[in-house]
């Protein structure tokens, strides 16, 4: 597990990680009871008249969250043990002035308007809807204003999904996912930042697509907070 990001005593970190590993699954098992999970809420029901595209986003247009400026989609192109990923954006918002531009060395880039969106993290999910890793991209993958990760760092808190999609099941399930692995979040932008010093930060280089990732689980987690003890 990451070293911890949050500022909080132990005790009170601790409360909350168990209340965002409890409603994370609460939510899972809510949605699987009605054979659904995250992926199939988001993608929706498909025919052979409208199969499942690769490269095509889901939903249509984005999740977006008029509270926390929050902007997610789903989609699917790489091969191997993932059945596809979600890519998670915030809004800049009234933040705009507050956050640092990562930008290539021969560029003179634009201040950030409100409008922009940044990426912050990518969730790959198996084919049962569990998340499975958490990886972070360069530039071009997205072509995202790219913003550092320490000016990142204090937005975390605004993950958060409240209208981001049509069934309050999966926006608790993002919500508290963004909870449960917020620390894990942080670091790997941290590492992305290493990453792109390595390479120049060549941002539109394709030959350097994932810049940092990690491998979680949520049962893992669980059992490392001592959720399943006596």
């Amino acid at each position: 597990m990451a070293a911890p990001i949050l500022d909080t005593p132990d005790d009170t970190r601790a409360d909350a990680l168990a209340d965002a590993a409890f409603g994370l699954v609460d939510a899972g098992a809510k949605m699987a009871a009605k054979g659904l999970n995250p992926v199939t809420l988001t993608i929706g029901t498909f025919d052979d008249d409208a199969p499942f595209e690769s490269w095509t986003h889901y939903p249509p247009g984005d999740a977006r969250d008029s509270k926390s400026g929050i902007q997610i989609y789903y989609h699917a192109h790489r091969a191997g043990h993932e059945h596809g990923h979600f890519h998670i954006f915030l809004k800049a918002g009234d933040t705009a002035t507050q956050l640092n531009l990562v930008s290539a060395a021969d560029e003179d880039p634009a201040p950030l308007e409100s409008d922009d969106l940044f990426h912050v993290i990518a969730i790959t999910m198996d084919a049962t809807g569990l998340p499975i890793d958490l990886f972070t991209t360069n530039r071009w993958v997205t072509g995202e204003t790219m913003v550092s990760a320490q000016s990142i760092l204090p937005q975390l808190d605004r993950l958060a999904c409240t209208d981001a999609f049509n069934t309050p099941l999966a926006n608790q399930w993002f919500s508290d996912l963004f909870r449960l692995f917020k620390d894990d979040i942080a670091q790997l932008l941290l590492e992305r930042d290493e990453a792109l010093t390595t390479i120049n930060f060549a941002l539109d280089d394709e030959a350097h697509e994932v810049l940092s990732a990690k491998p979680i689980s949520i049962l893992a987690r669980m059992d490392e907070l001592g959720l399943f003890e006596d």
